[in-house]
């Protein structure tokens, strides 16, 4: 029973969640929704990106022994060789099934897939890159919802936001993470310029994101729906980028990278709400 509970946790239900729907935002915001290919882009994404989650656990089980003992692998309550199987079943079956789509969401998957693998075998510990390759595959989560239904251009601002908002969450968690990466020899922006510096690059990053997000508003892709909740994103980044600049500790690191994701849920009800017509005009 504990191997099977820590084997839901490899999983990360609630990350696999968002991307989910963030695809299904993706597709939404297209203008368009197939039912049967946007359904299979929704499982191969989520089970690719389930495959990483775990490769990134197996990958780092001597960090998170530092960092989160608690996890199934650490703790003992899934094996490494376990968590590999699974990996690799969850992302051979997310590779096959997008093959039933089209030409762009293959790609956009298949590149997806090689990133998560390059992720966590290299790139993780090579900082700034491996912050810019989760930001990737974040923004991808939305192209392949739009390419899903043939109409990737209209999915490019979410993404493009999602891009800008997830570089300064990764850089966030590696303020977070500091002590253990240290200690790997991991080389995050915090471990290699400290997290004072590093938390003044997460924060442009986030600025970033605060400054584009009216844009899809002003353009009149979305509704007032939209600019309303994404100035609630807004105004939670802007208190996530004041508190970690007066506190750039591992512990206000922890804090801050919740408070983003959370915020980042409120992003994909943003574009999700506030799509023409769906609610309002």
């Amino acid at each position: 029973m504990e191997a099977v509970k820590g084997s839901i946790e490899l999983m990360r239900l609630l990350n696999g969640f968002m991307v989910a729907v963030a695809v299904v935002v993706g597709a939404l915001a297209s203008g368009a929704f197939d039912p049967i290919k946007t359904t299979i882009a929704v499982l191969s994404a989520f089970l690719t990106a389930t495959s990483g989650y775990i490769i990134n656990d197996w990958k780092d089980v001597e960090i998170d022994k530092i960092n989160c003992p608690e996890r199934a692998i650490p703790s003992g309550r899934v094996s490494k060789n376990t968590a590999l199987a699974l990996a690799i079943i969850f992302m051979a079956v997310g590779d096959v099934i997008i093959w039933f789509t089209n030409l762009e969401s293959i790609l956009i998957i298949m590149i997806g897939s090689v990133l998560i693998a390059c992720y966590s075998l290299w790139f993780k510990k090579m900082g700034f890159i491996g912050n810019l390759t989760v930001a990737i595959l974040t923004g991808f989560c939305l192209l392949v919802g739009g390419a899903s239904v043939g109409h990737i251009e209209m999915s490019i601002w979410p993404a493009l936001l999602a891009f800008s908002l997830n570089v300064g969450r990764e850089i966030m968690k590696g303020i977070d993470d500091y002590e253990g990466d240290k200690e790997e020899g991991a080389k995050t922006l915090a471990v290699r310029w400290g997290r004072q510096k590093a938390s003044w690059i997460a924060v442009a990053f986030l600025s970033i994101t605060i400054i584009i997000s009216p844009f899809p508003y002003v353009l009149g892709l979305y509704n007032i729906l939209y600019l309303t909740l994404a100035l609630m994103v807004d105004g939670i980044l802007i208190a996530d980028s004041i508190l970690i600049l007066r506190t750039p500790t591992s512990q206000m690191g922890h804090l801050v990278k919740r408070t983003i994701k959370f915020a980042a849920f409120i992003g994909l009800l943003a574009f999700l709400l506030g799509i023409p017509g769906l609610i309002l005009p």
